[in-house]
């Protein structure tokens, strides 16, 4: 798995490259709550090139999300893939997430 930050100047733009899963899961959880923790920015998340998220990382966003919100900053998850979307409507959560 591969992040790449761009910070713009309203928002970071955070894109993941590969499956977010028990092995990847610990550098994902640190760079996103390192960023979180941070900024007083907006994030956005794009998940397109992630073709499998577990539920551990399905746990980060979360608790990123709840970070923003405790900011009055939002988190937009954005181009999301089939596979992804499909684990967040499974979970009742595409409603909860900004997609």
């Amino acid at each position: 798995m591969d992040i790449e930050i761009k910070d713009d100047q309203d928002v970071i733009r955070i894109t993941v490259n590969g499956d977010i899963e028990m092995m990847t899961i610990k550098s994902f959880k640190q760079k996103l709550f390192e960023i979180g923790q941070n900024t007083n920015k907006n994030i956005e998340i794009d998940l397109s090139n992630v073709d499998y998220i577990d539920s551990s990382g399905v746990g980060v966003l979360i608790s990123l999300l709840k970070l923003q919100k405790k900011k009055g900053r939002s988190l937009i998850i954005n181009k999301v893939s089939s596979k992804v979307l499909n684990v967040l409507k499974l979970s009742s959560l595409s409603d909860v997430f900004n997609i």
